[in-house]
């Protein structure tokens, strides 16, 4: 797992400087989506696999 430098100030700056720092192991979470990102994902995987089921209807009709 990577190390990052990362500000340890209970209350930053206004600036975005910082007094402490220090490097700690990144943690899992910095890898998951945001929120905003998780819906979109959602929604496009459904949009493709709506249009994948209506492109077999199509395609290939269903025999009688």
């Amino acid at each position: 797992m990577a190390r990052v430098l990362t500000c340890l100030d209970a209350t930053p700056a206004q600036d975005g400087t910082c007094t402490q720092y220090a490097f700690v192991e990144q943690s899992f979470t910095q890898y998951l989506p945001t929120n905003e990102q998780a819906v979109e994902i959602g929604a496009a995987f459904f949009v493709s696999l709506f249009t994948l089921a209506a492109a077999k209807r199509i395609l290939k009709p269903q025999k009688d």
